[in-house]
């Protein structure tokens, strides 16, 4: 039997494709095995959101042709095409499968031919990938959108993924019920932009609807989004979360800057006044939730005073959580044009500090926290009974007593926290729920 092995790099909707790939491969008679050497085959799943990234794809692929110089290596995702004259490269490498073809990755391997007529950027053949379960994991990536019309100045992903379509009402229903009678009890949306299902297909504000039908699935006990844009906190959106504790309420909203010029630089479709009223809103309807960014630091032309405009929002909104990336120029946008351009040196200052002041106001939110009661999906355990999960409100929580049993939720007691995890106990008193 012929043995496989899958390589994932990037975004929840990577690891969805990825799953989905790795079902219909093994369909094929291929034998996943999990350390990638000697094997048959490779899909490398990659991503190149930046600089970085595509380097670290390019690092990992060389690696993998020379501990299996015999294998097919079939690389997709997204590729820039910097980062595709590069992999074409490489020997070993095959084939390099855009986003537009990543559903045909099992005809390739069975010997059919890469397309090479004109990419459709809005065609909903993507969709083609479905899968029925997610080896390994407690919670499933349920992929409902994909590509992107916004094309941010300092953004390569629209050209990658092609622009804005949603996965058709049905089919997400339909695999959402797969996912419920494999055992998942908890479903995590992805898209590239979320806020915007059903736009194409006539349905307006249509997020808290699906929500509200996908919650009806017997089975289906709570239901997480990925990262979502500021525009989708309508009041139905807000409605459905109010009326379904099922509904997890940890909202993940890139801000990317705190500064209403460097917003207008990025090309961003909000105002700083915008995604501010956003955040008050959910904070007055949904004062439990739990919210968490995405900066860029080092954007071109950010001076020091628009850097601590961005640590300003941060400590003002109460992010619990806050991802920091440095900027990177990527090609063929239009900021890798723009002038003045942060020098590597601040960009990285700026960093450590963004890191320091995060770390302390995210410490703040979190102590908030303690004395409350969490109810935690188990998706590890120890051999003493102990375990790790996370709560509906998107917190780590590490269980210090009691017995915690892989896939099931329990009410667990915060009682302090450990860097980026709060540890907690089975509750013996009354406490107040988080």
């Amino acid at each position: 039997m012929p043995e496989c092995a899958f390589i994932t790099f990037g975004c929840k909707i990577n690891q969805y494709d990825t799953q989905a790939i790795r079902e219909e491969i093994l369909d094929l008679g291929y034998q996943e095995v999990a350390k990638a050497e000697g094997v048959d085959l490779v899909v490398v799943n990659s991503c190149t959101v930046t600089e970085r990234a595509g380097l670290k794809v390019e690092e990992r692929i060389k690696s993998l042709t020379r501990k299996n110089p015999s294998a097919d290596v079939i690389v997709t995702g997204c590729i820039s095409e910097d980062d595709r004259e590069r992999l074409a490269e490489i020997p070993g490498v095959t084939h390099l499968v855009g986003n537009e073809e990543k559903h045909r990755i099992a005809e390739i391997v069975t010997g059919a031919e890469l397309s090479t007529g004109p990419i459709r950027r809005k065609s909903r053949e993507i969709f083609g990938l479905k899968i029925s379960g997610f080896e390994g994991r407690t919670r499933a990536f349920l992929k409902i959108q994909d590509g992107c019309d916004s094309f941010c100045s300092y953004c390569i992903i629209p050209y990658m993924r092609g622009g804005s379509r949603s996965r058709d009402h049905q089919p997400v229903l339909d695999e959402a019920m797969r996912l419920a009678d494999a055992g998942f009890s908890e479903l995590v949306l992805t898209g590239i932009h979320l806020r915007q299902w059903g736009r194409d297909l006539g349905i307006e504000d249509g997020l808290g609807r699906l929500l509200t039908e996908l919650r009806q699935i017997p089975g289906i006990d709570r239901i997480r989004l990925s990262s979502i844009g500021e525009g989708a906190f309508t009041d139905r959106f807000l409605q459905a979360f109010e009326n379904d504790e099922g509904l997890c309420r940890f909202f993940h909203v890139p801000l990317q800057s705190g500064s209403s010029r460097i917003l207008e630089a990025m090309g961003r479709d909000y105002s700083l006044k915008d995604f501010t009223e956003a955040m008050d809103r959910t904070r007055k309807r949904l004062p439990d939730a739990t919210l968490a960014t995405d900066l860029i630091i080092g954007f071109p032309g950010e001076t020091e005073e628009d850097f601590q405009e961005s640590m300003r929002r941060v400590e003002e909104i109460g992010f619990a959580k806050v991802h920091l990336f440095p900027y990177s120029p990527r090609p063929r946008t239009r900021a890798a044009r723009l002038p003045d351009h942060v020098s590597p040196e601040v960009r990285h200052d700026r960093m450590v500090r963004a890191r320091e002041f995060c770390e302390r106001v995210q410490l703040q939110v979190a102590e908030k926290r303690l004395g409350q009661i969490a109810h935690v999906l188990i998706e590890k355990t120890d051999p003493d009974g102990g375990g790790e999960g996370m709560s509906r409100e998107g917190l780590r929580v590490r269980v210090c007593e009691g017995e915690a049993v892989r896939g099931q939720e329990i009410p667990l007691l915060l009682e302090s926290v450990e860097g980026d995890k709060f540890l907690a106990r089975p509750p013996v008193r009354e406490a107040r729920h988080a």
